[in-house]
């Protein structure tokens, strides 16, 4: 079956109601925080945690590379859980995801996140498999969002893509029933020209930021704590069947 895609701007496409965008323009697939061996680190602090994760990522990402064939796919941030050396569940389920998804595409770029420690050691292994601290493809600059940007930018770049707050839609159905969705976030820097793309976890294993009017969590990006005003972002929330665009936040006030 065909994947259907959900517009956020022209050429920036949601690919199935998943966090997954297709960039048309730089014909690019882009996806962030997958928090590779998770599963271990939770069954380790005794939750029960089925260890499959990592090949439905590899199963999910295969089809949709097979179907769209991009020119490159882009990790941005976080393709790896521990903040420390690699566990040896983890050193293996990050080589076999790499391994697997690096034959299906012409490049991996991986834009290092702050649980990206070692992960050049495992990626020098395919030839294919670059690491950035950030890097600029079109008019798209890519970066984890832990860290405050390391350059100026240049005067093409349009559109900043981070992932790191894994944010979410809260909310309660008539204030019984909790629901939490993924969502994308879209908005203006302050005082620039630039935009932003907030992408939701790849993860399933995310209990995410809630965003709202009021909403504090997104100070955990310095970007988006110095530079942005939440209220004048848009949300893009992922259901099972459909993508919901929700308004400026500053309309929900």
């Amino acid at each position: 079956m065909k994947s259907s895609f959900f517009e956020i701007r022209p050429d920036i496409l949601v690919v199935d109601n998943n966090p997954i965008l297709f960039l048309k323009d730089i014909n690019s697939i882009v996806i962030a925080d997958l928090h590779l061996g998770v599963e271990a680190i939770m069954q380790e602090e005794g939750s029960f945690v089925p260890h499959n994760l990592t090949s439905q990522i590899i199963g999910d990402l295969s089809n949709y590379l097979k179907e769209l064939k991009p020119d490159r796919l882009i990790l941005n941030g976080d393709v790896k859980h521990s903040f420390y050396q690699p566990t040896k569940i983890e050193n293996r389920d990050v080589k076999k995801f790499l391994k697997e998804i690096s034959k299906l595409v012409p490049e991996v770029h991986i834009i290092k996140g702050n649980h990206d420690v070692f992960i050049s050691w495992v990626a020098q292994e395919f030839s294919n498999v670059i690491v950035h601290s950030h890097k600029r493809f079109g008019r798209y600059y890519f970066v984890h969002g832990d860290k405050e940007l390391e350059e100026k930018l240049d005067v093409d770049t349009e559109l900043i893509i981070i992932g790191h707050l894994h944010p979410v839609l809260e909310s309660r159905v008539k204030g019984l029933q909790k629901i939490r969705k993924p969502a994308f976030m879209f908005g203006p820097l302050k005082n620039q020209t630039q935009f932003v793309i907030v992408m939701p976890a790849f993860t399933q294993y995310s209990t995410g930021s809630p965003i709202h009017p009021n909403s504090k969590t997104h100070h955990i990006v310095p970007l988006l704590r110095e530079n942005a005003d939440l209220r004048e972002f848009e949300l893009y929330v992922l259901d099972e069947k459909e993508t919901f665009h929700f308004p400026k936040l500053k309309l929900w006030m």
